[in-house]
């Protein structure tokens, strides 16, 4: 971020606006700016404030660059997420013909839960090292706002099933996995182990697709 540079002489100011400002006749426009000029950090303050908001971009822009893996613990599936929980790559082990549609579809959620246990123990950790960004965080009425409305909208669910029925997911509005399933007979058995693992990457995709329109809607400021 590019910080602004106080200028050397920014308390002489701060003072010659206070004393300019008494000069003004009573009334709104005086008091408007006497909170103004009130609320004027000290250089102090405003290194601190800059400093913390330099760190906060610096773990931002790092925790963007990190993928989280999961995988089940026969390890037959391993799934990869982003930082912000979308999925990166889906893979399944040649040994998939061996199992079930239900154990292999289980092995994938499996496996998804472990990547976002991966993401949320990391967020944590940063968390944890860094407690004065948290201490310092300003109070963000519009931020509680929009985490209300996400939380009422909890229970919604958004699937998708491929084209030819092969396989179906279904995710929260956040793009969490809350259900995966094989659906055609023998699926594991019938199809190649990396054409099902690029299947069922793309219908958890799509999914996820479709929840992050309805996540920008939820989002987006009232239209006015």
């Amino acid at each position: 971020m590019n910080r602004i540079e106080i200028p050397d002489d920014y308390e002489d100011r701060l003072e010659a606006a206070r004393r300019d400002a008494k000069r003004l006749p009573a009334g709104p426009v005086r008091d408007a700016v006497e909170r103004a000029l009130a609320a004027a950090p000290d250089r102090e303050r405003y290194a601190r404030a800059a400093d913390l908001a330099e760190r906060a971009q610096a773990l931002t822009e790092e925790l963007a660059t990190r993928a989280f893996d999961g995988t089940d613990p026969g390890r037959v599936a391993w799934v990869r997420l982003d930082h912000l929980g979308r999925l990166v790559s889906l893979a399944l082990s040649p040994t998939v013909d061996r199992l079930s549609n239900r154990a292999a579809a289980d092995a994938v959620q499996a496996a998804w839960t472990g990547a976002e246990k991966s993401r949320s123990e990391h967020v944590l950790n940063l968390e944890r090292a860094h407690p004065d960004l948290l201490a310092g965080r300003v109070p963000d009425r519009k931020g509680d706002e929009l985490r209300d409305r996400i939380a009422a909208r909890a229970g919604d669910r958004f699937a998708h099933t491929a084209d030819d029925d092969l396989c179906s997911a279904e995710v929260d509005v956040e793009g969490r996995l809350t259900a995966f399933k094989f659906l055609v007979p023998n699926a594991t058995l019938d199809t190649e182990c990396e054409e099902l693992s690029a299947r069922a990457a793309a219908a958890v995709q799509a999914a996820q697709a479709d929840a992050h329109d309805a996540l920008a809607a939820l989002l987006a400021p009232p239209a006015r």
